[in-house]
């Protein structure tokens, strides 16, 4: 097996119309592509409708984020329609994803933004809640699986100084996808 690249993020919405307008104005997405009213017999198939594959309907479009090479696959199912309960997201909730990490740039301004973007939830709603910086941290604190990495105190100091730059927060948006955003994050995949 040879896993490659990410393809894209699948999220189930109600009305792709107002998701796609949604996600253009919280990640910055272009539409690049619309299958409206899909009906495909294979593509039904392949989602697990074993039955009557051919009265499967959804609708359907690709987004890029921002200057990014990530894309949102929205989905809008027509027939059959699915279960419409939300979640109470926290960090910590078992199962699912848990976030979706995408690196920016001015992380201060991309919070500010986002605390006032409509239809958005911070992971805390408590009035300090912002983006920190990782405190420092020593290289006992996590080894490499790879041995002679471990034994490199250079990459492993190296390691130390990325971790004391990093920033981020959470927010979960209306679909109950949890984000994170995180400024200045250099080692693991770069």
């Amino acid at each position: 097996m040879t896993i490659k690249s990410l393809g894209h993020i699948n999220i189930v919405v109600d009305n792709i119309e107002e998701a796609s307008q949604y996600y253009q104005s919280l990640l910055k997405a272009s539409p690049q592509q619309k299958f409206p009213h899909f009906k495909n017999i294979g593509f039904s198939k392949s989602a697990g409708f074993m039955a009557e594959p051919e009265n499967v309907e959804v609708c359907i479009e690709f987004l890029q984020i921002d200057q990014s090479d990530i894309f949102i696959e929205l989905m809008e199912y027509h027939h059959p329609q699915g279960n419409r309960s939300a979640v109470d997201k926290k960090a910590n909730t078992i199962g699912g994803v848990g976030h979706i990490c995408l690196r920016v740039e001015d992380i201060d301004s991309e919070f500010h933004r986002i605390k006032h973007h409509p239809d958005v939830t911070l992971i805390s709603l408590h009035d300090d809640y912002r983006p920190y910086q990782i405190s420092s941290i020593e290289q006992g604190e996590f080894f490499f699986y790879d041995e002679r990495l471990e034994n490199d105190e250079q990459e492993k100091q190296a390691v130390c100084d990325i971790i004391g730059k990093i920033k981020y927060f959470y927010f979960i948006d209306k679909y109950g996808l949890q984000w994170e955003f995180e400024e200045g994050h250099s080692d693991i995949g770069s």
